[in-house]
């Protein structure tokens, strides 16, 4: 028999077959198939849950079966799991395949910007997953989190998806700080101080080797356009007039100012000209090595950068800012407040009882316990506990935890663990993000829907992303990308905009 026949659920098999991951797969003996699964459903309520899981991974190597993160999470939740970790690019190729399939691990992984994908909307709309917020109160840590996450994730007013909770703004420039001291600056305050910031970084040989190796920042292809778009007063990709009318940031000056600030970075050679094409691997070598000096990033990553970069040179410091003043008072885009978020798919959980026992499983990931091990790790291997404090060890490799932490935790690990000793970046990551909290523009149409969206908001979101490349790299002049912006609304731009009035007055109107 195929070792898959082992998973709960005959209807799981399509996730890890061949076809659907890629993933070889190897057999083992048995006797009689009906013997052993009528075996495994009859002491599926007296043993483990049996928890199958598929997400993102871009990591070198995944921990191996069995190991000693797995083994203490399958302790700690009451649960046998089977994991099956897939690289970025490929996991967001496979997920709609297989929404389309039917054919799920128990929880669903939806990446935050695939929330408004027709793929998800369709199947969330055609009944394919189970609305939880009816649940939630009978779980104590998911319960906990912040409503207005929840709201930002809602489906036609109804709770279906578990957050990967994250900071609402936790975008930062990360940069090399011992650069800037070499070149006696300040940290920039202004877009002018910034422009100031990355032409020394270029031109002034600010780690003092001898060479012209240096640039002021490394983009690449999966970054948005709208960085800057704050700081110059542009929307958070809509906004709403007084009169309920909605307005895309394209259609604003202040977008297109800051898309020539941009363009204005490439002209001097200030930035990559390679950002269409480069991934993160690359992306984050660049900082790391010493050839770029500033990236863009959430703020949970400055440390890794750092410890990335010490590799080859201890001497190696990074820090980080949110916010550039450029007229238009301190602004900071608003995220939803998560990386994404858990779907529970009806074909693999079946029963109320089996959605509650996935839901516990993350609720259990969330306790202090599990707060704990993604926090600080295993203790005794990664941290000691010192007069009640978390207290790491020196030169311990959390890897594995990390594995397992990023991609399952919900509420933030910190918010439940004992409390800890925290390196000064972590220390300056939840000052950040505490503070970026009273200057956030949020983006009103998060859980609003608008048909003309589902059906074509991909194919248009391309159109200005390839004149957005193409105004930045000098292949389209001003006219020309107002040329594009007029496309994307009567291909449909237009329709948007008054379909998400609507929805936002349905909305208020059920309100």
């Amino acid at each position: 028999m195929s070792v898959l026949k082992g998973l709960k659920k005959k209807k799981r098999l399509g996730l890890l077959s061949t076809a659907l991951l890629g993933l070889t797969l190897f057999t083992a003996g048995c006797s009689d198939d009906k013997a052993s699964t009528e075996s495994k459903e009859g002491a599926k309520d007296k043993g483990p849950f049996e928890m199958s899981l598929m997400f993102n991974f871009d990591g070198v190597e995944f921990p191996k079966e069995g190991n000693e993160v797995e083994k203490i999470i399958e302790e700690m939740t009451n649960t046998k799991l089977t994991v099956n970790p897939l690289p970025g690019t490929a996991f967001e190729e496979k997920l709609p395949v297989m929404i389309a399939s039917g054919e799920f691990p128990d929880a669903v992984p939806i990446p935050r910007r695939h929330q408004q994908y027709p793929y998800v909307l369709n199947a969330v709309q055609g009944g394919v997953f189970w609305e939880i917020g009816p649940y939630l109160d009978e779980f104590k840590n998911l319960s906990k989190i912040n409503s207005q996450i929840y709201e930002n994730i809602k489906y036609d007013g109804k709770t279906y998806g578990v957050p990967r909770v994250r900071p609402m703004a936790r975008r930062v420039f990360i940069y090399r700080q011992d650069w800037l001291q070499n070149l006696g600056m300040e940290e920039p305050k202004t877009i002018e101080e910034f422009h100031k910031m990355l032409r020394a970084f270029t031109f002034d040989d600010p780690d003092k080797n001898g060479k012209d190796d240096t640039y002021g920042i490394v983009m690449n292809q999966g970054q948005p356009f709208t960085y800057y778009a704050p700081f110059f007063g542009a929307p958070n990709k809509w906004e709403v007039k007084k009169d309920g009318k909605f307005v895309r940031d394209v259609t604003t000056d202040e977008f297109l100012e800051s898309l020539k600030f941009q363009k204005q970075l490439n002209e001097e050679g200030l930035m990559n000209k390679d950002f269409t094409v480069i991934d993160r691997p690359e992306w984050t070598a660049a900082v790391e090595t010493g050839q770029a000096g500033v990236m863009i990033d959430t703020s949970n990553s400055t440390q890794n950068i750092e410890l990335g970069a010490q590799k080859s040179n201890p001497n190696a410091k990074f820090s980080m800012f949110s916010i550039l003043e450029n007229g238009n008072g301190k602004r900071i885009f608003a995220e939803g407040g998560h990386n994404g978020f858990f779907l529970f798919p009806k074909a693999s959980l079946e029963t109320e009882d089996e959605l509650k026992k996935a839901l516990k499983f993350f609720d259990d990931l969330a306790s202090e316990e599990g707060s704990n091990l993604f926090a600080w790790g295993i203790e005794g291997v990664h941290y000691n506990v010192v007069d009640g404090k978390a207290e790491r060890i020196p030169d311990t490799n959390a890897d594995d935890v990390g594995a397992y932490g990023a991609p399952l935790a919900t509420l933030t690990p910190l918010d439940n663990a004992m409390e800890g000793t925290l390196t000064p970046l972590a220390e300056l990551e939840l000052k950040l993000t505490k503070e970026n909290e009273q200057y956030m523009v949020s983006d009103p149409t998060l859980a609003l829907v608008s048909d003309t969206y589902l059906e074509m908001g991909e194919q248009l979101e391309v159109l200005l992303d390839d004149a957005h490349v193409k105004f930045i790299m000098g292949e389209l002049d001003e006219k020309g990308w107002k040329a594009a912006v007029e496309e994307w609304k009567k291909r449909g731009g237009d329709k948007i905009a008054k379909e998400y009035e609507e929805a936002q007055k349905k909305s208020k109107a059920k309100k």
